[in-house]
């Protein structure tokens, strides 16, 4: 949260993560990792093992700096630039709308305060700096367009602004609520309440996950990675060996 994590650190880590999850050793080849780990890393219900992801934890926290800064502008550090990298800080300002009281913490032009949406939003983030030099009908049709919206709007000064944030029931910002918009619109994962909510061992929950994935190293992965195997199932030596015919249809296995 303190600090911009460089981009080599977190490879650095990954790989370290990666390497203690499938061998549980330091070093690994691309081999061992079944899984990719952009996968690996979302949350059991979207198909991952909720390992966190480094990168993502780390904006979620260092947004709540710009929460704050909203929310409580009388901190010291509020009127200094706070370090949220640019792509955490545009997902915050999608995140968060304000309801205008007296106006007071709400910025103008950037803020989500007019219909859900920003001035800079509604002018396409390139109209012009000085309504005086306004020359071609495009940018008065535009002025008008906004001083039509804006008609009407009374400011509350005995009311406050209010900032929504608009990924939690509360309105409220939380890290954890922040990090799990980032996986906004992810395909959930079936078998999610089958695998890990079961009675079964976590070696056998893993087992499992790695079927649904079909990332085991049976004889038909193995033939489409072009490494040996067998031509027919070693047990039963009737069909070809697939994930589903070991745990379905193998005579012997059944």
């Amino acid at each position: 949260m303190a600090i911009d994590f460089p981009p080599w650190a977190i490879k650095a880590v990954g790989k370290l993560r990666r390497g203690f999850l499938w061998r549980g050793r330091k070093d690994t080849k691309g081999g061992h990792c079944l899984v990719l780990w952009g996968k690996t890393t979302r949350p059991p219900e979207l198909g991952g093992l909720g390992i966190s992801d480094i990168k993502c934890l780390a904006w979620a926290l260092r947004m709540r700096w710009a929460w704050l800064q909203k929310m409580e502008p009388h901190r010291p550090w509020a009127i200094f630039p706070i370090q949220v990298p640019m792509q955490a800080q545009a997902f915050f300002n999608i995140a968060i709308v304000t309801e205008v009281g007296n106006g007071a913490k709400t910025l103008f032009w950037a803020d989500r305060w007019l219909h859900g949406q920003s001035i800079a939003d509604l002018t396409d983030h390139a109209w012009v700096l000085d309504i005086r030099s306004i020359t071609i009908a495009e940018e008065m049709l535009e002025f008008f367009n906004l001083w039509d919206l804006l008609y009407g709007l009374q400011l509350q000064p005995e009311v406050e602004d209010s900032h929504i944030w608009r990924l939690s029931s509360s309105g409220q910002y939380s890290a954890k609520s922040a990090f799990e918009g980032f996986f906004l619109g992810s395909t959930s994962f079936g078998p999610y309440e089958r695998i890990w909510k079961s009675w079964a061992p976590p070696k056998c929950r893993f087992f499992m996950w790695l079927v649904t994935h079909d990332r085991c190293w049976t004889a038909d992965r193995l033939a489409g990675q072009g490494l040996p195997h067998p031509a027919q199932c070693p047990l039963c030596d009737q069909e070809e060996e697939t994930i589903n015919h070991l745990l379905v249809s193998c005579v012997f296995a059944r």
